[in-house]
């Protein structure tokens, strides 16, 4: 039986490897994280900091199935600042990114993400960072029932909730629950196509 509740810091090592096993082969991970051997360890690296914030400053929502949290939505709010709350400054995003990939690559893949932002709402919404489901949950809802609890807790008062994805997969999906694509952002010179959707 599956449930959505808010995670607690208590979630965060399951909700680690949620992510990393979830966008192993997602095309952004890929283009960053080219080693296929070492990517899902390296993933949880990066990810979990950013969780990390989110739990402290954001919105985190997890479904449970049989109590066991197998998908997460991490939604940054609109005037909330997610970047490095002052109860965890190490690691950040970026300084373990940089670890991984070195201080120009890193460089290079946070300006190429950064350049999204143009294609953002007009007025500040809520931007889902991360819908994250096991694999082996993945194809059963789990990621549509997790996202529609967000979309109507937050409400409209809210804003219009927005995200990017790298998975083309996705964009039918998102288009499924009352998205549209804004537009999109080779990220890069030889990176993936990031699409930038608002609901």
């Amino acid at each position: 039986m599956s449930h959505v509740r808010p995670a607690t810091c208590a979630d965060l090592p399951v909700l680690r490897t949620v992510c990393a096993l979830a966008y192993r082969d997602n095309p952004l991970m890929r283009w960053v994280l080219p080693d296929d051997d070492t990517r899902a360890d390296a993933c949880a690296a990066w990810l979990g900091p950013s969780l990390e914030r989110y739990l402290a400053a954001g919105r985190v929502d997890i479904l449970t199935v049989d109590d066991v949290p197998v998908a997460l939505a991490a939604w940054r709010l609109p005037g909330a600042d997610v970047a490095a709350p002052a109860a965890s400054p190490l690691p950040s995003p970026a300084g373990v990114l940089r670890a991984l990939v070195g201080p120009e690559r890193a460089t290079q893949v946070l300006g190429a993400l950064g350049g999204a932002a143009a294609l953002a709402p007009a007025a500040p919404g809520p931007y889902l960072n991360y819908l994250a489901v096991h694999p082996a949950h993945q194809s059963r809802g789990r990621g549509g029932e997790l996202l529609d609890h967000g979309i109507d807790a937050l409400g409209a008062a809210a804003g219009t909730p927005w995200l990017g994805t790298t998975d083309p997969r996705n964009v039918p999906f998102y288009e499924r629950h009352g998205f549209s694509t804004a537009g999109s952002h080779v990220l890069g010179d030889d990176g993936p196509l990031l699409t930038v959707l608002h609901g």
